[in-house]
């Protein structure tokens, strides 16, 4: 279950929320090793995220709370590369690489948790991973090559060092959670300043590194981890995940046996809803917001940063959910043979748009099966939506020109 944020403009709480202290906010599951190949790419990233649970038996105040990546390899990537964490010369220090904090108001219930997206969208097919319903997303502005999900709110940036987006290394980052109120000093990196923290300040970590023979890559100190863990390998879509004992999560400042692979399952909203009405759905177009499809419109065809070429696909619907709705997109020719990938979408409340009658469901992505552009460009393609409710399905499809316009 996710906790609702007075951001959101969700009810006063009953019963007052405190800050969490060290062993009440835990990390319960991180996944940045990357997707396994799927929908046409040999990699992805995006669909990383960091989640935090809940320890304790009372609402705790998440406003200010930081999260961090740390400075350092995680081994040796490439031949030669040695340690440049600064483990063993700031032992009462972590040094960290980009700071994120949680907007004032972010609450979480106990038991709940919160999930923390690269990227706060669908990710299939080129991952099993749909962000659209997580708590917040990194979003950086001035890269100019992010995208702004409408569904989920934006961390506040502290320090960001790194390239459009916060991307953690697939071989293994060491992440923290970090207090709200404690001050941030700064130390001088390869590529310019870092900022440090004090190790009192850290309310959870873990070290991992790129396999079990990179011990020496540890970058946290051992009062925050004294073990470390590993992924299986990048891009083998895999997740490191807390252990749970006797009803609770293990803690004891231990990655080694504080945590197990598993398949990536980020924690979504509960609930579902029925048909109320006269159920209506409108396939149309749009990352961010829908817009309109009309019979042989033309629509664009967009070059994946990652690979692959997708057209963007939003949904209009009503009377009917939104929970417990599933979407499934696809693309066939004019011979009615598919061309595409098939995309699936399960919706929350929390993951579409309210408008004035229904919802709306943006930043699906129809990936059609292809090598190069210029097998669909001109040509006709039928794009489908199929929206089921338990037994009962709906379905609209557009026939449309496929452009390219770059």
């Amino acid at each position: 279950m996710f906790a609702f944020f007075a951001a959101c403009a969700a009810p006063e709480p009953e019963v007052p929320a405190r800050p969490p202290a060290v062993g009440e906010l835990l990390i319960s599951q991180l996944y940045t090793s990357g997707a396994s190949p799927a929908g046409g790419t040999d990699h992805y990233f995006s669909d990383q995220f960091v989640e935090l649970v809940n320890a304790t038996d009372v609402p705790l105040d998440l406003s200010g709370v930081r999260i961090a990546d740390v400075s350092g390899a995680a081994g040796a990537i490439n031949p030669g590369m040695t340690p440049d964490g600064f483990r063993e010369s700031h032992p009462d220090q972590v040094v960290m690489s980009s700071v994120w904090r949680l907007p004032d108001g972010a609450r979480l219930e106990p038991a709940e948790k919160l999930v923390i997206a690269h990227d706060g969208g669908n990710h299939r097919p080129f991952s099993d991973i749909d962000l659209s319903s997580a708590g917040f997303e990194a979003f950086v502005e001035e890269s100019g090559g992010d995208q702004d999900h409408p569904t989920v709110a934006n961390l506040e940036p502290v320090a960001f060092n790194g390239g459009f987006d916060w991307l953690m290394t697939v071989f293994g980052p060491s992440v923290v959670v970090l207090d709200a109120g404690s001050e941030l000093g700064e130390e001088i990196g390869p590529f310019g300043p870092l900022p440090t923290v004090a190790v009192a300040a850290v309310l959870d970590g873990v070290d991992t590194v790129m396999d079990a023979d990179s011990e020496a890559f540890k970058r946290l100190p051992d009062a925050v981890d004294r073990g470390f863990s590993w992924h299986d390998g990048p891009y083998t879509g895999t997740a490191l995940h807390r252990v749970s004992r006797d009803g609770g999560w293990q803690d004891t400042d231990d990655s080694s046996i504080d945590f197990a692979l598993g398949a990536p399952e980020p924690a979504r909203p509960s609930g579902s809803d029925e048909v109320f009405g006269d159920p209506w759905v409108e396939l149309g177009t749009g990352p961010s917001t829908w817009s309109p499809l009309a019979e042989s419109d033309p629509v664009e065809l967009v070059a994946g940063p990652q690979g692959g070429f997708h057209i963007d696909a939003a949904v209009w619907f009503g009377g009917f959910g939104p929970g417990g709705v599933v979407l499934v997109y696809e693309a066939v020719d004019t011979d009615a043979e598919r061309v595409s990938f098939v995309t699936q979408a399960v919706l929350f409340e929390q993951n579409v748009l309210a408008a004035d009658e229904g919802w709306y469901r943006v930043g699906d992505r129809i990936v059609l099966d292809i090598d190069d552009a210029q097998e669909v460009v001109g040509a006709e393609l039928i794009l489908r939506v199929t929206a089921a409710l338990g037994d009962a399905t709906w379905s609209d499809e557009r026939r449309v020109v496929v452009v390219d316009e770059d």
